[in-house]
């Protein structure tokens, strides 16, 4: 707006004002923006508004006489080279990393060093040149540019290796597209994280669980540790999303260290349920990762195994699982008009998959019950939101019914089958933003691939 011409003012809660100016500065904006930062108390019950009309002099200023320096869009640093040195490898590594924690470019684990030999090593898992932005490629709120350069450094400092990296290009992609709102997880006060989810040949070959402990950890399966922390280091160092600066997440969480990544149990499907990429409109057998936008995990204990009666056993499996997703979340109220937004993911084991289909329950059936059963039951407080997002304009009005639907349509229940071979737990992932829709991209393999994959078995043990 500033390099419009037009007056810009931002008007911020107190403890924001750091999260406004990465986001600014990031869009391309001065960090320096002119902002008016109003007191928490402003916006609790019965509020008291006067701090805006005693400081009305400023906010006038702002739209009338600051003016901005105004700075290139995004920011794109070519990775530096330093050097850190010890006695010996240990202490230089130790030097390494509390230099890296002094600068705020760690997470708070210890990491591998992104030396140039092993940044150049993990570039062999691409094609494309080091320079090459990843799709729209500002990481924000503070807008540093996505490069593969960038991207391999940051699974060198999760210790990863080069067939990974073609699932990290792909993850990136998908969470920097425009559907997925990546600032939004990113900035905003709920602990909400990605969860990518590998289709295809890929995900064997690169060691990626969707048996027993799925989402880690599984020496056996490193896959999905490594590339889901370098996500979060380029969220973090590239994105700037540090708790307090660029990260209001009230609690963070341990998922948020690595996210989670892991790979659809697809040799456990039953014959009519497709896979999770397929149902995106990709061709099976096709190489994809599919990003959510999650907040919280729950552990579902059914109340009832796959075991005679069948049947009652698959009724008690589905209830149990719209017992958990009806929980009233806001994320759901405020979301649930807007087309393609999941409500979370539904882990399924095969065990269960293949007893509901054999039941006669297809996918396509088991999402229009949960979708007709998962509801937000109506009460005084369910009223209240939808009524107070109405009249603020956050909501069309004919969207309100009770109780409340958790997505605008069936479709958007999504399911994916992994775990262990067992049938007496499932896992739910609710969904995390407001208007955050999955994104699923393909995954695109360099022409070195088999040579890499070879290498690993070498290196590492045979895979699958």
């Amino acid at each position: 707006m500033e390099r419009l011409g037009i007056p810009t003012f931002s008007v911020t809660r107190e403890g924001f004002e750091r999260v406004v100016g990465n986001a600014f500065a990031g869009s391309g904006f001065s960090r320096e923006a002119s902002q008016f930062v109003f007191p928490h108390a402003m916006f609790w019950p019965a509020g008291d508004l006067t701090p805006i009309r005693e400081n009305l002099e400023q906010i006038i200023e702002g739209l009338t006489v600051w003016q901005p320096k105004v700075r290139a869009k995004g920011i794109y640093y070519p990775a530096k080279r330093i050097r850190v040195q010890g006695k010996n490898y240990q202490e230089a590594v130790d030097n390494m990393n509390s230099l890296f924690l002094r600068n705020l470019w760690g997470d708070g684990l210890p990491i591998q060093p992104p030396t140039e030999e092993r940044v150049e090593w993990l570039l062999t898992g691409t094609d494309l040149p080091r320079e090459t932005i990843i799709g729209e490629g500002r990481i924000l709120p503070r807008g540093g540019m996505a490069s593969i350069e960038m991207l391999a450094i940051a699974l060198a400092m999760a210790g990863g290796r080069p067939e990974y990296l073609p699932v990290l290009v792909a993850a990136v992609e998908a969470i920097m597209e425009r559907g997925f709102k990546h600032q939004h997880m990113n900035a905003t006060t709920c602990s909400a994280y990605p969860a990518v989810v590998v289709n295809g040949p890929v995900a064997k070959q690169v060691r990626l669980n969707s048996g027993y402990g799925a989402l880690g950890p599984d020496p056996r399966h490193p896959a999905g540790a490594s590339i889901g922390r370098a996500i979060r280091l380029l969220m973090m160092n590239v994105g700037g999303s540090l708790p307090g600066t660029g990260s209001m997440a009230i609690f963070g969480g341990p998922a948020r260290y690595t996210n989670i990544v892991f790979a659809e149990d697809e040799d456990g499907l039953p014959a009519d349920w497709e896979p999770l990429n397929v149902e995106r409109g990709f061709p099976r057998g096709s190489n994809t990762v599919t990003v959510f936008n999650v907040s919280s995990t729950s552990n579902i204990c059914i109340m009832a195994k796959a075991q005679p009666p069948i049947e009652k056993s698959m009724m008690n499996a589905l209830e149990g699982y719209a017992g958990h997703m009806s929980n009233p979340s806001k994320n759901y109220i405020e979301g649930a008009y807007t087309p393609g937004q999941d409500a979370g993911l539904l882990l399924v084991p095969r065990g269960i998959a293949r007893e509901l289909s054999r039941s006669g329950w297809s996918k396509t059936r088991v999402k229009t019950y949960l979708w007709e059963k998962a509801r937000i039951a109506d009460s005084p407080a369910l009223r209240w939101q939808l009524e107070l997002d109405v009249a603020n304009g956050v909501m069309p009005a004919d969207a309100v019914q009770y109780p409340y639907p958790l997505t605008m349509t069936p479709e958007d229940i999504r399911i994916a089958v992994a775990g262990g071979e067992h049938s007496g737990h499932s896992y739910w992932m609710q969904h995390g933003s407001s208007g955050v829709v999955p994104q699923t991209r393909e995954i695109r393999l360099p022409a070195k691939w088999e040579e890499l994959l070879k290498k690993a078995e070498k290196e590492l043990g045979p895979g699958y």
